[in-house]
């Protein structure tokens, strides 16, 4: 496939999923943790906050904006006694399953001026979202005016991003895969055979299995478990399923050894990642 046809690929293929956004002020001086399966942008204000990821810490000012991508472990600090952020929680996708920053780098912390893009469009996308549609065609038309936004905001992102190296090449692998990464969507409830995922990609199970894992750097069966993880974290961040229920829709008939497998997955229990899922 040339370049032209593959980028068309690759434009029709981005999706955005909008998961809500607000203002709230923060005045109770304590650490706040943070893990979402989805996308934080924001701006801070009335801050300033101290943001620790992994061993790095980082003074965010007001004004500054914040990109958090889904499923990083964070902690807010406040040195002052309040901060406010306005913040939009979203998925940016590609060929249905992956997340935008498989395939960039981004700096958690912005300037100033990106912070006003950010700040400006955050309260643009929650007014549309949030005002009551008169009739069809109207809601059709803030449906067309948030999307705009969206692609402006995704603008911004990748105006301070760069490209994780072979990210091009990985994005080919992807669409490769995507019958197999389908399929897995579509019957994680169920068990999963490798040689039903090698008869889609018309190979044999060996074959099939070395290609996926020369690709991937992880077996099949190690990325279907990750994302039964992924869709866990997901539904229990956006739903109130009983534990049971989401087993029921990953691939378990009970509760108990789903919530034995998110502990081994994740470090904790599903229990104490929903207690810990207030948004930013």
């Amino acid at each position: 496939m040339n370049d032209s046809r593959f980028l068309t690929t690759v434009l029709n293929s981005l999706d955005f999923t909008y998961f809500g956004g607000n203002t709230t002020r923060f005045d109770v001086k304590k650490s706040y943790r943070y893990d979402q399966p989805f996308t934080l942008v924001s701006q801070i204000t009335d801050g300033p906050l101290l943001l620790q990821i992994g061993n790095a810490g980082y003074k965010v000012e007001p004004g500054q904006g914040l990109i958090i991508p889904p499923n990083t472990k964070y902690e807010i600090d406040m040195p002052g006694p309040q901060f406010v952020t306005h913040w939009l929680n979203l998925d940016i996708t590609l060929f249905d399953h992956f997340q935008l920053f498989d395939f960039i780098e981004t700096p958690y912390v912005t300037s100033v001026d990106i912070g006003n893009n950010i700040g400006r469009l955050q309260a643009e996308i929650t007014a549309l979202m949030n005002a009551d549609p008169i009739d069809a065609s109207t809601s059709l038309y803030k449906t067309a005016q948030v999307k705009q936004r969206m692609f402006a905001l995704l603008e911004i992102v990748l105006s301070v991003s760069r490209y994780r190296i072979g990210s091009f090449e990985d994005m080919r692998k992807f669409q490769r895969f995507q019958p197999v990464f389908d399929y897995m969507e579509e019957h994680l409830a169920e068990k999963i055979k490798v040689a039903r995922l090698a008869e889609l990609m018309y190979l044999s199970t060996s074959h099939f299995y070395k290609e996926f894992k020369q690709a991937f750097q992880v077996s099949p069966m190690q990325y279907i478990q990750a994302q039964r993880l992924k869709k866990a974290q997901y539904l229990l961040a956006t739903t109130d399923l009983t534990m049971g229920e989401i087993a029921n829709r990953i691939g378990y008939d009970h509760s108990y050894p789903f919530i034995r497998f998110f502990k081994s997955m994740y470090g904790s229990s599903p229990g104490k990642y929903k207690k810990a899922l207030p948004r930013l």
